[in-house]
């Protein structure tokens, strides 16, 4: 365990905080395309019958600092995350987390650090945010949830 992440547990532990690693990822249902067998000459069409192109997740996967609850909190949407979208994400995560403090732990992502970001979190008491490299740790686990399961009939 790194000492960025040993200095949020102290610091969230004091706050009463919930230590939230939270990130977005894009995935799309259209088929991926792979090698396929046709005679010379005839290359294959794949149809689909999808009619978007691309989802998004945004997820926070929320533990105390005592290691006592934890929870999972994600939502998906048609098209890509914005600072918008994302705090209405944040304010979701804080209700669902009942009000209570919360430290982010996020990756780089520009609407992360935008303006309109940095002032709506400058009003949140309840939200402490820091960057770092555990933000990896929530990257794992929404690609893990966004990667495309087979279900046996």
């Amino acid at each position: 365990m790194g000492e960025n992440r040993v200095a949020t547990d102290k610091k969230a532990r004091r706050r009463g905080a919930w230590i939230c690693f939270q990130d977005e990822s894009g995935f799309s249902l259209i088929p991926a395309v792979r090698a396929t067998w046709a005679p010379r000459g005839q290359t294959p069409v794949l149809r689909h019958r999808f009619a978007w192109t691309r989802m998004s997740m945004s997820a926070a996967l929320a533990y105390r600092p005592d290691r006592s609850q934890a929870a999972l909190v994600f939502q998906a949407k048609p098209g890509s995350y914005n600072t918008a979208s994302l705090i209405e994400f944040l304010t979701d995560v804080h209700d669902h987390l009942d009000g209570e403090p919360v430290t982010l732990i996020w990756d780089g992502l520009s609407a992360h650090r935008s303006k309109d970001m940095k002032a709506w979190l400058a009003t949140q008491r309840h939200f402490t945010r820091t960057r770092g490299s555990d933000a990896a740790e929530s990257t794992a686990t929404i690609r893990h949830l966004a990667r495309p399961t087979s279900i046996p009939c």
